[in-house]
């Protein structure tokens, strides 16, 4: 009988070993779980947070860029990206197959990516690519189930909608490159598809432009697919500021129509103001090629083209200013007083100067007797010729730049010229030759060492206009522009100046007479020919007679030159145009001028025979 008993009590002993070890181990996960539930609770709903929820980065809308008349010159529509997040991807080679068999990755694509996936930090999302059609991107939202860490996105890339015609001005947005990444701590910038100023007015007021960025969170299921928007936490994109030039985009679009397949430059200012109403390099290119990617086709094609698309011709090209520069040596012969306007000089056609001949363009005969006011009517070189003798290179330069000639303005583009106003300082310190005489002679008619560029020529051109301030150009509405000071220049010898202008353009023998006018009854105009010559002719060349510039090869013919102001009585508006191996400046250029001056007028309401009361004046 005490087997049964012995037996009894071992079992109700490791009973109570069973039940204290059970006890034991509820004990621990019972204090595992307080744990995990409640001491570990905060951390433990930050990774299922993290699990369950993403913030998404959202980029804000680049501002536009528009007109004087609200007309958008850059703006944004629909794009569709695709990026990639790496912490979310185990195997980076895979994911990329996966995404390859519904959106083709090249080669070069793939080592761009991976690159990309090195130099970034990982929770950073990497461009896959952009401006995919809807097709592929419907596609690749179908599929991304099997596409995890894969984000699709909508949203907003730069478009330039007027066929490059505001390029150079505008300029383009691109990647930021690792310079700017350097500067610029702006989260923004290293977001994948982000998009900066490189150029123009795109650059300058980039700041302004892009806005900030935003975020919302989002809750994905198990694979990774969006199942919902939650609005806590959510940050709005801050959209950028939009921009306003001056310009007047129907004006531009009708001046880059003058000039068809020509090149060149033309500027249009506002002679009170400052205000550019057209600011036009020829030929253009197109601003969205730069956005989307300039394949290497369209980079040579652009880069081996003699007119130099790319080239912003209007602010940067510097063209010797030829007959238009006689304006500042006139003004300067009449501040200094060293001669009288009705004295008259004897134009034979050529001045000789040691053993050189210095030729008038007509050669044959000459101009005759000429007095200040015929000489710049008919644009006799003989006249300059002798009176730069009596003046000096020393005593124009102040004048020409009183005018704007050898200056750079403040329009938030970069690449202007500065041109070149030479005197015997200038020689001397740039070439370590001292001037000589026949410099002097070159110089007088704008040849020789002097350069300028179309926008300066119609900032001389807005100058004699106005006659009492040095207004200067802007583009930007709002930008800060400081008052102009005093032009500083006899309004008397000014006077003598305009008139000889408008009879250029309005009386017999005028340079540019013979094209007509405006095309505004009633409406005047004031105007200066160029014919900017850009090779030697040799003596043997004269001889024979002089080849036109029909029979020379594009690169080899004179550049085509007029500056004018209208109306002659009440100045509004001034233009400068350079037609590159456009031929006479009498041709081409005076023909888009006139246009484009009467265009303007007519777009800012003067009408035919009313032309009282354009500035508030009786």
């Amino acid at each position: 009988m005490k087997r049964p008993e012995n037996t009894i009590k071992m079992m109700n002993r490791r009973s109570a070993l069973l039940g204290l070890g059970g006890l034991g181990v509820f004990s621990i996960l019972a204090s595992r779980l307080y744990y995990l539930q409640v001491v570990r609770a905060e951390d433990y709903k930050v990774l299922s947070d993290k699990n369950r929820f993403n913030f998404n980065t959202v980029l804000p809308e680049r501002g536009r860029i528009l007109d004087r008349h609200g007309i958008p010159l850059a703006t944004n529509k629909q794009d569709f990206r695709l990026v990639l997040v790496p912490e979310r991807v185990d195997n980076i080679d895979l994911a990329l197959e996966r995404i390859n068999k519904i959106l083709p990755l090249s080669e070069p694509t793939r080592k761009r990516i991976k690159k990309d996936i090195k130099k970034k930090a990982k929770f950073i999302p990497v461009l896959i690519d952009e401006h995919i059609d809807w097709p592929i991107f419907s596609k690749l939202n179908i599929s991304l189930p099997d596409l995890p860490g894969v984000i699709p996105l909508e949203g907003k890339g730069r478009h330039y909608p007027h066929n490059g015609t505001f390029a150079h001005v505008l300029g383009y947005v691109g990647k930021p490159s690792p310079d700017a990444l350097m500067q610029d701590k702006d989260t923004l910038l290293r977001q994948p598809t982000f998009r900066m100023g490189k150029t123009g007015i795109e650059q300058s007021h980039d700041k302004v432009l892009r806005g900030r960025t935003g975020r919302k969170k989002v809750e994905v299921n198990a694979v990774g697919r969006t199942v919902r928007e939650w609005d806590d936490d959510k940050i709005p994109a801050a959209p950028g500021a939009d921009v306003w030039l001056t310009l007047d985009s129907e004006l531009q679009t009708y001046a880059a129509g003058l000039f068809g397949e020509e090149s060149g430059g033309v500027a249009v200012m506002d002679v009170t103001t400052g205000e550019l109403r057209t600011l036009l390099s020829m030929p253009t290119f197109d601003g969205n090629l730069f956005v989307s990617g300039l394949s290497s086709k369209q980079f040579k094609k652009m880069d081996t083209d003699p007119r130099r698309p790319q080239f912003n011709k209007v602010i940067g090209g510097g063209y010797p200013p030829a007959s238009t520069f006689k304006m500042a040596v006139m003004l300067a012969a009449l501040e200094h007083n060293v001669i009288d306007p009705e004295d008259q000089i004897f134009c034979t056609g050529k001045v000789r100067m040691g053993n050189r001949d210095f030729h008038c363009w007509k050669r044959r005969g000459g101009h005759g007797l000429m007095n200040m006011h015929n000489a710049l009517k008919q644009s006799c070189d003989v006249y300059f010729y002798e009176v730069i003798q009596r003046l000096g290179m020393d005593k124009v330069k102040p004048i020409a730049e009183k005018l704007g000639l050898g200056q750079t303005y403040e329009l938030g583009l970069g690449g202007q010229a500065k041109g070149i106003v030479p005197d015997p300082q200038w020689k001397q310190g740039r070439l370590g030759i001292s001037w000589r005489t026949g410099d002097s002679l070159n110089a007088s008619i704008g040849q020789g060492f002097v350069l300028s560029t179309p926008l300066q020529l119609t900032v001389m051109a807005a100058r004699i206009a106005n006659g009492q301030k040095a207004v200067s150009p802007f583009i930007v509405v709002g930008d800060e522009i400081a008052e102009p000071a005093s032009l500083g220049i006899n309004p008397e010898h000014l006077s003598i100046v305009q008139t000889a202008m408008h009879a250029v353009s309005e009386m017999p023998r005028g340079t540019a007479y013979k094209l007509g006018g405006l095309g505004i009854p009633g409406v005047e105009m004031a105007g200066k020919t160029g014919t900017g010559q850009v090779r030697g002719i040799s003596a043997a060349e004269r001889l024979k007679g002089v080849l036109k510039n029909s029979a020379l090869p594009w690169k080899l013919r004179d550049h085509s030159i007029f500056v004018g102001y209208a109306p002659y009585n009440h100045p509004r508006f001034a233009a400068g145009v350079v037609v590159e191996h456009g031929g006479s400046g009498a041709k081409l250029a005076a023909n888009i001028c006139r246009k484009i001056l009467g265009k303007a007028l007519v777009r800012d309401g003067v009408r035919g025979d009313d032309i009282t009361n354009i500035r508030g004046e009786n």
